[in-house]
């Protein structure tokens, strides 16, 4: 679809600038208008999609737990809190997700506006050329005009998009270079020689008070626990 686009671009611009030759003057301004939209958008929209990735995981989460611990919330009467703690982490989400939109939108109007000047002005350099051109060329050119506008809007969304969305690729090369966890099994690791195979716990002269100012309640406990006793 991307090259695509981009073949019915270089095409239309070709056909309109053999049908109006006066149009190569504007095209160049207006091709640099294209680029500082879409540069100006995709900076402001790769951070917004970046916020709303990492606001969204917690809402799935707590979703999740709350399926999970239904019966338990119940029984504490926690219903509301975690009704709120949800609305708390919507809101959060909106507050990012929210801009994307309106900012999609800001791209839509600049993308139309310069859409519209280039098929203005290429009804106004066909109808000062009208001399020497004749009316099928000049309707050739007007209407190669609109499908121009077309292809550059649906071109410079997709590429936005494109470097939008990379945000999942960046998720993708962060857990592959996220650190392995221990592996279920392991070979155990060598056992010195002498090292006791068995436990004990010896006590000698134990006492214990209740504080410290009082005489001690246990006073002068000695035993040994052998291995394997009770």
């Amino acid at each position: 679809l991307f090259m695509g686009s981009m073949f019915n671009v270089l095409g239309s611009c070709i056909i309109i600038l053999f049908t109006t030759p006066l149009v190569a003057i504007i095209i160049p301004f207006l091709g640099l208008l294209y680029f500082f939209v879409q540069r100006f958008y995709v900076a402001t929209s790769r951070q917004l999609k970046r916020l709303e990735s990492v606001s969204r995981s917690p809402i799935y989460t707590h979703f999740n737990e709350t399926l999970l611990g239904t019966s338990v919330i119940r029984a504490f009467g926690e219903q509301e809190r975690f009704i709120h703690e949800s609305d708390q982490r919507v809101d959060h989400n909106q507050k990012a997700y929210y801009p994307s939109i309106v900012a999609n939108r800001w791209l839509a109007i600049r993308l139309e506006f310069v859409g519209n000047c280039i098929v203005s002005f290429a009804a106004l350099f066909a109808v000062i050329a009208r001399d020497s051109l004749s009316p099928g060329i000049m309707g050739l050119s007007i209407s190669y005009a609109l499908q121009l506008t077309a292809s550059l809007t649906w071109l410079v969304r997709m590429s936005s998009d494109v470097e939008t969305n990379i945000i999942a690729v960046e998720k993708v090369k962060e857990y592959c270079c996220t650190g392995k966890e221990a592996e279920w099994q392991h070979e155990s690791p060598s056992i010195l020689p002498g090292w006791p195979t068995q436990g004990s716990i010896d006590i000698r002269g134990f006492g214990l008070g209740y504080r410290h100012d009082l005489e001690p309640g246990i006073r002068n406990i000695t035993i040994a626990i052998n291995g394997k006793e009770r």
